[in-house]
């Protein structure tokens, strides 16, 4: 038990903090939708209580407005709640995969023990199997080898077991970071803000500077006084010194040998970048900067199957 507990915890987290953003972000769409259809019904109610006979033009405009709202609260409503039972899938299917490990029920260790000595030695050496495939899988995924993870994941028929979805979204992002964009890494920061925010990231923070260096790069200095206006305007205390540097920059060229603002022009920030992104990104999951592959064959766990 305390082997699935030190090696296993990501495989319950992830689905669960995919699930509770699903959650989030279905709450904020149907309230939105909901508020549309309110609004129409408000409208319909003033126009029907207002002196006189209503025109049945105005009237049947604002039940046709009303159908056309309600249809898309529906819709939404129904796509939000299917992608919720998706991920409310992925999350039985690995607790039930983890329960053929740990035994029926909630055990302690000695009667899980007991539990796992009577199962038959081929139904723990394919569960071992499982988690040595699963470990490789997120070893493929972290070196870049995104196909091959993904085709092994299909022959093992283990996809849901897996956190495939989560490294390609990462994935896009690090590959238009290396492409000197950011904007797919900002829409990752708004879509995750509220979580970002209790983690206290300062990704946004510093993807905001770089788009403000490249300005001054291109020598578009008015440009990023406009943008340090817009993004730098309400700073936090740790966050003054790096404006304060970022501003200078406007008084130098882009190859100036003056230190600090050389380092700031350097292109290896990006790689900077990228790597602050996938650590963001771990941290926003749950998961351990290090492979948990990796951790045990540091550990010396027995993952192998005999």
């Amino acid at each position: 038990m305390s082997d699935i507990k030190c090696l296993e915890h990501p495989t319950l987290k992830v689905p669960y903090e995919i699930l509770n953003k699903k959650f989030r972000a279905a709450q904020k769409t149907i309230d939105r939708e909901v508020s549309y259809v309110q609004s129409v019904a408000n409208e319909l109610e003033k126009t029907i209580a207002s002196p006189g006979t209503p025109p049945i033009t105005e009237v049947t405009r604002l039940l046709g407005g009303m159908f056309e709202r309600l249809q898309a609260l529906k819709r939404k409503a129904e796509e939000s709640i299917g992608e919720e039972l998706q991920v409310g899938h992925v999350c039985k299917r690995r607790i039930e995969h983890l329960k053929e490990h740990s035994g029926p029920g909630l055990q302690t260790i000695s009667q899980s023990e007991a539990a796992i000595t009577s199962q038959s030695e081929a139904g723990i050496n394919q569960w071992k199997k499982t988690r040595l495939d699963r470990m490789v899988i997120e070893y493929f995924l972290r070196k870049g080898y995104y196909s091959t993870a993904q085709k092994l994941a299909q022959s093992s028929n283990i996809t849901d077991l897996t956190n495939i979805d989560v490294f390609l979204v990462s994935r896009q992002v690090a590959e238009s970071l290396q492409q000197r964009d950011t904007s797919k890494c900002l829409t990752w920061c708004h879509d995750n803000k509220s979580k970002l925010r209790k983690l206290r990231s300062g990704l946004e923070f510093n993807m905001r500077i770089q788009e403000f260096i490249e300005l001054v790069r291109a020598d578009k200095r008015l440009e990023a006084v406009m943008h340090a206006r817009k993004y730098f305007s309400a700073p936090e205390d740790d966050q003054l010194v790096d404006i304060r540097k970022c501003m200078v920059l406007l008084a130098f060229p882009s190859n100036t040998e003056v230190s600090p603002y050389k380092e700031l022009f350097d292109s290896s920030r990006w790689d900077r970048l990228i790597e602050q992104f996938r650590m963001e990104n771990y941290r926003l999951f749950q998961l351990s900067p290090q492979c948990v592959f990796t951790v045990a064959l540091q550990a010396g766990r027995n993952i192998s199957i005999k």
